[in-house]
């Protein structure tokens, strides 16, 4: 029997709704079991449905990251989750004729002291407060200076992550099978200091320096820590890969036309 995990938005009465049916659909299929949350560690794949912001916060509690994801779109943009609500049962009829098809993505270890995380759009490390003029951001590559950035802070990311904050901030879209890092300031004050893609080989060292005493680490947005100038933060990527069913006919051009309008004459 194939082990399915599921994790819904139970906040979204859509989510809600395409959960109960998923699970009916499963359970009346002999070659499906269907594992509660503690035993998602036995998955061969786990079901995310709701919206972008669910899959990372999924991806932050998964024990087992060398599971298949199907994430399925319950919400509006849905540019991770981009199964349609209409067109999930193609993809567990494909898993059972052995044909799907599989994305992998690379994302971030970080690490902060003796605490680590992991990260699949963005690391961001920004001012603590907007009391705070600025964050001031010494960075490191593999153990050389790279520069200093002062301003609302800087963003580290993934290709993942290039059409999230990062795109929003002036980065550039880098197609998913990279391996990169990208590194966005956010409103500098240095005018020549712009968006930079180095190796994903490498390590990436943040650290605070003077005048700023605080700051504040955000990860996939939905992890939060404070800061301080005597901290490091250690990002580099993970050996493994997230694998994300796609569909079939799924073109990651199309995507961005379709959820992005990417190259479309918007006048």
């Amino acid at each position: 029997m194939i082990k399915i995990g599921i994790i819904y938005n139970s906040d979204k009465e859509e989510a809600i709704k395409i959960y109960k049916e998923l699970k009916s659909y499963l359970l009346s299929n002999q070659k499906f079991e269907v594992v509660e949350t503690k035993d998602f560690v036995r998955a061969e794949y786990i079901v995310i449905i709701g919206g972008d912001g669910t899959l990372l916060r999924s991806f932050k509690i998964l024990k087992n990251k060398k599971v298949k994801v199907i994430a399925i779109n319950s919400g509006t943009l849905g540019y991770l989750t981009e199964i349609r609500k209409d067109k999930y049962r193609e993809i567990f009829e494909n898993i059972l004729l052995g044909k799907i098809s599989i994305e992998s993505r690379h994302y971030f270890k970080v690490k902060i002291n003796n605490n680590s995380y992991s990260a699949l759009n963005e690391v961001l490390l920004t001012r603590e407060t907007i009391k705070r003029n600025i964050v001031a951001t010494e960075i490191y590559v593999d153990n050389k200076f790279l520069g200093k950035f002062k301003g609302d802070g800087v963003i580290i990311s993934t290709p993942t992550g290039s059409t999230a904050y990062s795109l929003s901030a002036g980065g550039p879209i880098i197609t998913p099978e990279l391996k990169v890092f990208l590194i966005t300031p956010i409103a500098s004050h240095n005018l020549n200091t712009r968006p930079i893609i180095i190796s994903g080989n490498l390590k990436i060292v943040l650290k605070l320096v003077k005048p700023s005493e605080m700051g504040y680490l955000n990860i996939d947005g939905n992890t939060h820590k404070k800061i301080k100038i005597e901290d490091e933060i250690e990002i580099s990527y993970a050996n493994d890969t997230l694998k994300i069913v796609i569909p079939e006919d799924r073109n990651y051009y199309n995507v961005l036309r379709e959820k992005l309008k990417w190259g479309e004459n918007l006048c």
